[in-house]
């Protein structure tokens, strides 16, 4: 008689608002294909139709976890509490997933393979408007990974402490136990990030500075679906400042400098000392008629 070694606990931990809630549904097919055992924690910030979409969800075995939110979306927030919600579910591992993204057939297999004091990145390709919403079956033939992020094929290769741009949220993984203590140690997200951006590198910076090892991950495919965006995102502008200056006032320098640059030249912020504010909008006074 052969024994059957169990499975340890797996966790996916997502953020949504109802404007995404088809790109879950198609996230939530390839759970279930390619991470069958895992328990799906989806973190719901206040929006209108967000109960509605709790109701569906828990209807369908997810867990839903509804927090109240502004006008500012507090991601941060989101994925602490739903990393707290999968730790306390006793998931050995915790696996965070950005709600446009699909895992792919080994990603739980790889992200498994982390050491249990690490966090590990895996590869995300970005897929063409015209892959839609792929039968899961199908993701592995869509493979080209982001070329910003060069991953090993098989293995782990560890961040150096100066590489903490190289982390992202889009898809990252690490042990429940390592989540305790680093909600012990720094709280983990830091809730004051709102909006868009900076959360994500700041939450790896700190993690190398606190020497936690951070490593890519090799075969942890990943496939986010395609939506609109404009590069650089002008339309959370307002968001990148505010999170920006944040950043600034912890590490002495702005994060994503090119985004800022290319706004500068766009005419939408300026210098400031050594960092950025939005710039005056020019108005034209109408020629006055003669009299």
């Amino acid at each position: 008689m052969t024994s059957q070694r169990a499975t340890p606990p797996v966790a996916v931990v997502t953020v949504c608002t109802p404007g995404r809630a088809e790109h879950l549904r198609s996230q939530r097919r390839a759970l279930a294909a390619h991470l069958p055992g895992a328990r799906h924690v989806v973190v719901l910030p206040e929006r209108p139709g967000s109960a509605e979409l709790a109701a569906e969800l828990s209807a369908d075995g997810a867990i839903t976890v509804e927090i109240p939110a502004g006008p500012d979306l507090p991601v941060a927030r989101c994925r602490n509490l739903g990393g707290d919600r999968a730790a306390g579910l006793g998931a050995d591992l915790i696996i965070f997933l950005d709600v446009d993204c699909m895992p792919g057939p080994e990603l739980g297999d790889r992200y498994a393979e982390i050491p249990a004091g690490a966090v590990g990145l895996g590869p995300v390709t970005y897929l063409p408007e015209s892959a839609g919403a792929p039968d899961p079956a199908e993701l592995a033939s869509f493979t080209d990974p982001h070329p910003a992020r060069p991953f090993p094929a098989r293995g782990l290769q560890r961040l150096g402490r100066t590489e903490f741009g190289m982390f992202w949220s889009l898809s990252f993984a690490l042990h429940g136990a390592l989540w305790k203590r680093i909600r012990l140690e720094f709280g983990g997200f830091d809730e004051v990030y709102t909006g868009y951006g900076a959360e994500d590198t700041d939450f790896g910076r700190r993690l190398l500075y606190r020497r936690i090892p951070v490593a890519l991950v090799g075969g942890a495919h990943a496939y986010h679906r395609w939506h609109p965006v404009s590069d650089p995102p002008v339309d959370h502008l307002e968001d990148l400042l505010r999170n920006g200056a944040h950043y600034a006032e912890r590490w002495g320098e702005w994060p994503a400098p090119g985004w800022f640059e290319e706004f500068e030249r766009q005419g939408l912020v300026r210098r400031d000392g050594d960092g950025w504010v939005a710039a005056p909008i020019e108005k034209t006074v109408p020629n006055a008629s003669p009299e």
